[in-house]
C-alpha cells in the first residue's frame, strides 16, 4: 500500500488518511489504488463497523495531481474511458457499494475529487471555513456530475459545475451538504472521531441496510421506495443486532449491538 495513505484500525473504526500533505493531498494513481485496497480491507474486516476517511496536514484533497498523472512514476492507460473510469470515480464507487457507514473530515479545501469522494461518505464533518468546489471546467474538464445534483439543488451544482466557484463549509452546511462543522473548541478530525466511535457501537448492520435503501429509491417513486424500505426492514428484523435491541428494550438497558 502507498505510504501516501495511511490505514488504521481500532475500535470497529477503519481510519483511512490521506497523506500527502505538501501537495494538500492532492491524487495520484498509487493513492487511488491504496484507498479503493483500504476499502475492500474495510468491507472485507467483520471487526470493522465503520470508516473515516480524512486528509494528513493542512487540507482534505485539492483534487486530482493533473501533474503527476501520467509521468513514468504514475502512468495512465491508454484507454480513454479506462484512464477516467479508473480513476476518483472508482474510490466513488466503492465508498457507495460498502454497507458501513462512512464519516469524512473535511479540513482546508475539498475541491474536485476531493469533493467528489466526500460527496459519497454518508456524513460529511468539516471547519466552517473550508472550502467545496467542483473546478473541474477551469481545466477544460466535464466532470463532477453525478453526486452533487443528488445532494443539492440542480442550480447549485449548475453554479458550482459551470463557473467553478467554490462555497464555503457553512455555506455547505446551511444547504445540507455538510452535516456538521467543527467549532472554536474542537478540531475537525475530534468532531469526526466523536462520530465514528458512536457509530461503531450502533447497530451498524441496520445502517448498512438503511444506506443500500436509501440508495436504490433515489430513483424511485413513494410506492417502490417503500417497498424497498420493506425489504431492508425484514433484513435488519433477521440479525443479531435487532434481536439485542429488543432484549435491551425489554431489560431497560442500553443495548450493546456487534454489528451482526
Amino acid at each position: 500500500m502507498s505510504e501516501r495513505v495511511l490505514v488504521e484500525t481500532a475500535g470497529g473504526v477503519c481510519a483511512i488518511s490521506l497523506n500527502r500533505p505538501d501537495a494538500l493531498n492532492a491524487l495520484e494513481n498509487s493513492m487511488i489504488a491504496a484507498i479503493n485496497a483500504a476499502l475492500d480491507q474495510a468491507e472485507a474486516d467483520e471487526d470493522v463497523r465503520t470508516i473515516l476517511i480524512r486528509g494528513e496536514g493542512r487540507a482534505f484533497c485539492a483534487g486530482d495531481d493533473l501533474i503527476d498523472m501520467g509521468t513514468s512514476e504514475h502512468p495512465e492507460s491508454s484507454d480513454l474511458h479506462a484512464r477516467y473510469a479508473d480513476g476518483y470515480p472508482s474510490i466513488v464507487k466503492r465508498m457507495l457499494a460498502i454497507q458501513k457507514p462512512i464519516v469524512v473530515a473535511v479540513r482546508r479545501y475539498a475541491l474536485g475529487a476531493g469533493f467528489e469522494i466526500a460527496l459519497a461518505g454518508d456524513i460529511i464533518v468539516a471547519e466552517p471555513t473550508a472550502k467545496f468546489g467542483l473546478p473541474f471546467v477551469l481545466r477544460g474538464i466535464a466532470a463532477g456530475t453525478s453526486l452533487l445534483p443528488r445532494r443539492a439543488s440542480p442550480h447549485l451544482a449548475q453554479r458550482l459545475l459551470f463557473l467553478g466557484e467554490m462555497i464555503t463549509a457553512e455555506e455547505a452546511h446551511t444547504l445540507g451538504i455538510v452535516a456538521a462543522l467543527s467549532s472554536a473548541d474542537q478540531d475537525v478530525d475530534d468532531l469526526a472521531r466523536a462520530i465514528v466511535d458512536r457509530l461503531a457501537t450502533s447497530a451498524t448492520r441496520a445502517i448498512g441496510l438503511m444506506k443500500s435503501a436509501l440508495q436504490a429509491s433515489e430513483s424511485l417513486g413513494v410506492h417502490d421506495a417503500l417497498t424497498v424500505q420493506v425489504g431492508a426492514t425484514v433484513g435488519s428484523v433477521l440479525t443479531n443486532d435487532f434481536a439485542e435491541g429488543k432484549l435491551a428494550f425489554t431489560h431497560r438497558r442500553d443495548a450493546r449491538y456487534e454489528g451482526k
